[in-house]
């Protein structure tokens, strides 16, 4: 049994991880109004998500995505009490930060810890902002034909209308910099390095860890595929959903990728499967 062998379970990633799209008004204010003080017509049916999976599947609301999202069922199913970590929008960096420091706060009992890391978009990065005195995401696309970074976005949290202006406050602070200094072959191989080096610290110190997917080793000069029997064969939730007609847009009426309640307890339940075969 699994909660004999770890007394706590931490998982960290993106959206696809916390539960993104099945927000509810305590995890986002979706009130958001035109320049008349109209409350905006959101027609993806998102502020609707709770009604539309009640009745079609007769799921009770739930109070927010957390409580839906794959790491509250792997709780739930394995008796293991868990921390959902992950934040949308967030990256490589945030994930490494985040989980170092629960490490770290939780020393001691390091050998009792199971750690699950969604490897999010390598395309996401964080800055800390001495204004907002936190962490801000930023979130780029690259442009296809010259390997550089095309449009970019930064802000506190995607999820809540407070923070929607942080944009144009960061905007001319960051901009110099992204056209100096941020290439994205060379941010994905920093990123990438310090992968690496971080898993390898996990795994130095007896913590117990998976990821969602292989690393690009090829890109940091490495040949020996290291973390091989620390990858979830089945993959990240988001891959698991897409294979399994598990997002919410095949699961109801919402034009939305991110898995659905039924793709969370799904892959949940496929993950502890998994894991108790891993760890009799």
């Amino acid at each position: 049994m699994l909660n004999q062998k770890f007394n706590l379970a931490y998982f960290n990633g993106c959206s696809f991880t916390q539960g993104g799209g099945l927000e509810t008004i305590n995890d986002v204010d979706w009130n958001e109004r035109d320049e008349n003080g109209v409350e905006k017509d959101l027609k993806d049916g998102r502020r609707d998500v709770l009604k539309i999976y009640n009745e079609t599947y007769g799921i009770p609301y739930w109070n927010s995505r957390l409580d839906v999202a794959y790491p509250s069922i792997f709780a739930d199913t394995s008796k293991i009490q868990t921390i959902n970590d992950a934040q949308s929008g967030g990256g490589i960096e945030r994930i490494i930060r985040t989980t170092y420091d629960f490490i770290s706060e939780n020393w001691e009992i390091r050998d009792k810890i199971l750690v699950i890391l969604e490897l999010a978009d390598f395309s996401r990065l964080e800055f800390y902002s001495n204004t907002f005195n936190q962490y801000t995401l930023f979130n780029y696309t690259i442009h296809s034909e010259n390997n550089t970074i095309d449009e970019w976005f930064s802000c506190r949290d995607y999820a809540k209308r407070v923070y929607s202006d942080d944009n144009n406050h960061l905007r001319p602070i960051l901009k110099p910099f992204v056209e100096e200094c941020l290439n994205p072959k060379q941010i994905f191989q920093k990123l990438t390095r310090e992968l690496i080096t971080f898993l390898s610290f996990l795994k130095l110190n007896g913590v117990t860890f998976y990821i969602t997917e292989e690393l690009n080793y090829d890109l940091v000069g490495l040949k020996e595929r290291i973390f091989s029997d620390n990858i979830l064969p089945f993959g990240s939730s988001y891959i698991w959903a897409q294979k399994n007609r598990g997002r919410i847009v095949d699961e109801v009426s919402i034009e939305d990728v991110h898995p659905g309640v039924l793709g969370h307890r799904g892959y949940a339940k496929e993950l502890v499967s998994y894991l108790e075969s891993k760890h009799r």
